[in-house]
């Protein structure tokens, strides 16, 4: 079940409606009544009342917030690139903006209050938001401060021409994230951490008997580096595909018929499983690394090793994996995916 002692609870689905009833359902189990809810979906979906303490994110009035804190630190470059009179409620929306903005909320609300039910958007989107929350820490060192340290040297080497040209070339600390929003961010990418005791509750739509569909999206699951603890299917083929699983299916991970109209006990039976506990494995002795992949197809799957990072590219999509410190400076010597696990052997 979902643990009462869990930090970090986060729930999808592809209906909104079920992605709420799901929520509440959550707050009828013994000893999670009470937990605090972030509404993460942007479009405020639970009701008011429907559970006890509730944060909603709402993109405006958090970037306006976010702005206000964010200007006087900015001043200098506003004033050299001459968007002293920005309006911001006048700036077009920017691609990715909102999802970062998401991001730092949870961050925010994490660092402020725990244990935390998370009513994420459906789940293409709230995986993307997941792994940039993961990966956050790890984007700023490996791509804001090499930039910002190169801004450093070009306004040193810069620094005789300031008077001549009458600029006032700003400092890179300016841009530089705070301790306490770094410490934020951090937090939470650890908390995320394959091997950490957070939770993901799925619930996916599944029409097609086959389940050709439902396997792109596990494959899209995997390659993102993320494994449900419970997944939850619903529509026409919902029944037959809990009855006889695909061979794909990771033994471990149950699968649960979920009705299209929310019933109370079976929701609240479906979150009081326990936890698939796949997760990634290594074998010290043998050197080799086993990582739940469950929906690749073998065939589309490539592995490629550059330097301490395995490169998994399968589908269109990519899941870069750092290796354990006992395999760094050994080499990639083979590659097997069987029943939704990639073995990796190293030399």
């Amino acid at each position: 079940m979902v643990q009462p002692g869990s930090d970090l609870h986060c729930v999808s689905a592809d209906l909104p409606s079920l992605a709420c009833a799901l929520v509440e359902a959550e707050q009828r189990l013994p000893r999670r009544a009470g937990v605090t809810v972030v509404d993460l979906s942007g479009e405020q979906w639970l009701a008011s009342g429907a559970v006890g303490t509730v944060r909603a994110y709402a993109a405006v009035p958090y970037a306006m917030g976010l702005w206000q804190q964010l200007e006087p630190r900015l001043e200098a470059w506003l004033q050299l690139l001459q968007l002293r009179e920005l309006e911001p409620l006048l700036v077009p929306p920017l691609p990715g903006v909102d999802m970062l903005l998401r991001c730092l909320y949870l961050a925010e609300a994490v660092s402020e209050q725990r244990p935390l039910t998370v009513l994420l958007p459906a789940p293409g989107e709230a995986l993307a938001l997941l792994e940039l929350a993961r990966t956050g820490p790890a984007l700023l060192e490996s791509l804001l401060e090499p930039l910002l340290a190169w801004w450093d040297q070009t306004r040193q080497a810069l620094s005789s021409l300031e008077v001549v040209l009458r600029l006032k070339l700003p400092a890179s600390a300016s841009l530089r994230l705070d301790a306490s929003w770094r410490q934020r961010l951090e937090r939470l990418a650890a908390l995320l951490a394959p091997e950490a005791s957070w939770q993901l509750s799925l619930a996916l739509e599944s029409s097609d008997p086959q389940a050709r569909l439902l396997r792109q999206r596990f494959s899209a699951i995997s390659l993102r580096g993320f494994m449900p603890s419970r997944v939850g299917l619903h529509g026409a083929a919902a029944d037959q595909l809990v009855a006889q699983r695909p061979g794909w299916w990771p033994e471990d991970l149950t699968a649960t018929a979920l009705p299209d109209s929310p019933d109370a006990l079976a929701l609240e039976t479906f979150l009081a499983q326990p936890p698939c506990s796949a997760c990634p494995h290594l074998d010290p002795e043998a050197s080799v690394l086993r990582l739940p992949m469950p929906g690749v197809d073998k065939a589309q799957l490539d592995v490629r090793q550059i330097g301490a990072q395995m490169v998994l590219i399968a589908a269109g999509q990519r899941r870069l994996v750092t290796l354990p410190e006992a395999l760094q400076g050994q080499s990639c010597s083979g590659a097997r995916l069987e029943q939704g696990w990639l073995e990796l052997r190293f030399s």
